[in-house]
């Protein structure tokens, strides 16, 4: 007897052993993710190569004219009344930093000094990288970043980007490969482009405290042309296809606890939602998306939570290496996610004024309260409940869930 009663006592003792990590692990189920909008670190703007003049709309067999940017060119383009450089223009009218670094890992740091910590407390971290990673592609477009720049990403904590965007085609396909080449060195993923559309739309997925969460990422235009949409037998950018999405989101699904999809689409400037934008945001929820990250329109929009799932219709802006007058302050999205659905989204306030682009850093005081009231209000349009504590927006997604069920 005194043996049975031995071994039932280490059983007891092993059994009570096994739970203590078991209930540990299961608190310890929480994934914390923080989203951030659009990142460029080229920290200069680039004239057009090519101005186009508009045709005489009474004569519509004609067709617009090239000039190549030359004096004589801009000159006879501007006796005809057309202003090359309006204060309007996103690229040529901008603030610059004139910032000067002594090596390139000081240049690919030094935009996250302020901001790193926030990235790195967090337990995967993601935003769109508006840029190529190049030193020799052919630079064409607007933007071309250092591919040093990715280890300033990994430096700050950064686990995957989005690369399906308007610019990244700006270093042309070289630049492409350039930019995943320098990515996959730095131990980040990326998703949205690809030597092809079936790579391109390869999904990268992040385990963390037991949790697998799969990012996947589109653009609704890219500034190359429609020739820049990957093609089976074509690299480039994997296009805001909804049935595309849908199979690429039916194929994850079973492979995770989360889908989290990149959208770079909207207008820029516009803090405004369509009701359009809303209907196509609701329609890929329904296809299986927990959380929708919006970018592009470089200004802020507001949260919605949808059938307890979350869409950020824009994050505005998080680094950008020159600014405009007309930008403002943004924020980076804390999503709290666990095994029975996303616990909490809070509304992270960060620079975005003058040249705070450059480094950014998080807001407190009157600026927070002032961009998190806004978006409140814009969150609310969204029929979505925000809570503003101190320098922190806060909603719940199924306490949400509960008020719009009940009664």
């Amino acid at each position: 007897m005194k043996r049975c009663h031995v071994v039932a006592v280490l059983a007891a003792v092993a059994l009570a052993a096994s739970l203590v990590p078991a209930a540990g692990l299961l608190g310890a189920q929480e994934v914390t993710l923080v989203a951030g909008g659009d990142v460029e670190w080229s920290r200069f703007t680039k004239e057009p190569d090519v101005f186009m003049d508009p045709p005489r709309r009474q004569d519509a067999t004609w067709i617009q004219i090239p000039y190549l940017n030359n004096p004589t060119s801009r000159a006879h383009l501007e006796s005809k009344g057309q202003k090359l450089e309006d204060a309007e223009d996103h690229h040529i009218a901008a603030i610059k930093y004139g910032l000067e670094f002594k090596s390139p890992a000081e240049m690919a740091r030094y935009p996250y000094q302020r901001i790193a910590d926030v990235l790195r407390s967090a337990d995967i971290a993601i935003h769109n990288l508006e840029t190529p990673l190049s030193d020799k592609a052919r630079h064409s477009g607007a933007f071309r970043t250092p591919a040093a720049f990715a280890d300033g990403l990994r430096w700050a904590g950064v686990d995957v980007v989005a690369t399906a965007n308007n610019h990244a085609l700006d270093a042309e396909g070289e630049g492409l490969v350039d930019t995943r080449e320098a990515l996959w060195r730095a131990g980040i993923g990326a998703v949205g482009t690809g030597r092809d559309l079936e790579d391109a739309r390869r999904p990268f997925i992040v385990e963390r405290q037991g949790m697998k969460v799969g990012f996947l990422g589109y653009s609704q235009f890219v500034n190359a042309g429609s020739s820049a949409f990957a093609q089976p037998e074509r690299a480039g950018v994997v296009p805001l296809d909804p049935f595309i999405i849908k199979e690429d989101i039916r194929r994850l699904r079973e492979q995770v606890d989360y889908v989290v999809v990149s959208f770079h689409w909207g207008v820029e400037n516009s803090q405004d939602t369509h009701a359009d934008q809303r209907k196509f945001a609701h329609e890929i929820i329904d296809a299986g998306a927990d959380v929708i990250v919006g970018h592009h329109p470089h200004v802020p929009r507001g949260v919605e939570v949808y059938k307890g799932k979350v869409i950020f219709y824009s994050l505005g802006n998080l680094i950008f290496g020159h600014a405009h007058t007309y930008w403002m302050d943004n924020y980076l999205g804390r999503l709290t996610l666990a095994r029975d659905g996303i616990k909490k989204v809070e509304i992270l306030p960060i620079s975005g004024r003058g040249n705070n682009l450059g480094q950014p850093r998080l807001l407190e005081g009157d600026a927070a309260r002032a961009l998190l009231e806004d978006i409140q209000k814009r969150t609310a349009q969204l029929d979505t409940q925000m809570e503003v504590q101190g320098n922190i927006g806060v909603i719940l997604p199924q306490a949400q869930e509960r008020r719009a069920g009940s009664p």
